[in-house]
């Protein structure tokens, strides 16, 4: 029976290091939200930044329906060959509910202070944020697609702390597997 993982949590909180962690360890599958998205923008030959990721995903939902990415990556998961597969970037609750519809889910939250996480993002230099600073950072947050995130950790199933090492935030995770029987 597959389980699925849902990694959720703000900019730079360490969803990645996660889902690298779940695939080197327990050979887990990922899967994010953003690959649909970033395959749209290639296609459209426009930069995959964070900004028009942004506006990608709410343009999709308005036209097409809140439910649009979803039932995407639903299908996705669904094919996916894995006995554990990950999804990284949950954001939303509908996003929370389509990972329940699995027989087994675990939905992780992972966090650490804004500082933290903003010198994360600067340093990953990933969709065009190595040259932001705090203040970008700080109203990144606030876009749409990050309102929901409080929401989103008041349903996870573990909540993970990502201010210290490696090692730390690996032994929460492994922790919660185990619970789980892996």
């Amino acid at each position: 029976m597959k389980l699925v993982i849902g990694l959720s949590g703000r900019i730079g909180s360490g969803k990645g290091t996660i889902g690298d962690y779940l695939a080197s360890e327990y050979c887990a599958e990922g899967r994010r939200f953003s690959d649909i998205l970033n395959d749209l923008l290639v296609r459209l030959h426009i930069p995959v930044e964070r900004a028009a990721l942004q506006r990608m995903g709410a343009t999709l939902r308005s036209m097409f329906g809140d439910d649009v990415l979803v039932q995407t990556l639903r299908k996705d998961l669904e094919e996916a060959e894995a006995d554990i597969v990950m999804v990284d970037g949950v954001r939303y609750p509908n996003e929370v509910e389509m990972l329940r519809g699995f027989e087994k889910s675990i939905l992780f939250f992972v966090d650490a202070p804004p500082k933290i996480r903003f010198e994360r993002v600067r340093k990953r230099g990933e969709k065009g944020e190595e040259k932001i600073d705090f203040q970008e950072f700080l109203r990144a947050e606030q876009r749409e697609t990050e309102r929901h995130l409080d929401e989103v950790k008041a349903m996870a199933d573990y909540r993970l702390d990502n201010s210290g090492s490696f090692e730390d935030l690996y032994k929460q995770v492994d922790r919660a597997l185990k619970e789980h029987g892996l």
